[in-house]
């Protein structure tokens, strides 16, 4: 199955994290489930997170994983300054191996060694996510 708004899953105008808590709700209500905990990575926090603050007579346990659902601007302006760099997008979205290197640098305590033609073949295919994976 595909993310919402990836791949052919919807192409409703409505792109929010309120907007999938409320789909993943439904499915669950269709189901006949209506206590349940939910867990939500990356993305799946922020949705997770609405979920609960939206339905918490049924949302009984929650598990947010790598989700920057208490962010603020300041935490990114930080990161920036350290990192001798002016946008966010210019860090997070690399373009080159060495660029990726760098934001695995962020994660990794020891960061093991990947050759550069097997970075930018990731870079290609835009899955950053396995990468931290196989650390």
């Amino acid at each position: 199955s595909n993310l919402f708004f990836f791949g052919d899953s919807s192409d409703s105008p409505e792109r929010s994290e309120i907007f999938q808590a409320t789909c993943v709700v439904k499915v669950l209500e269709k189901l006949g489930i209506h206590r349940y905990s939910v867990v939500g990575t990356s993305y799946g926090g922020f949705v997770v997170y609405r979920m609960a603050a939206m339905w918490p007579e049924r949302v009984e346990k929650v598990v947010i994983a790598s989700s920057g659902v208490n962010m603020r601007r300041s935490d990114n302006l930080e990161l920036l300054k350290r990192e001798k760099m002016e946008k966010t997008e210019d860090l997070m979205l690399p373009s080159t191996a060495a660029q990726l290197r760098r934001l695995m640098a962020l994660t990794i305590f020891r960061l093991p060694y990947m050759p550069d033609f097997f970075l930018n073949d990731f870079i290609k295919v835009g899955n950053f996510t396995l990468i931290l994976y196989l650390h």
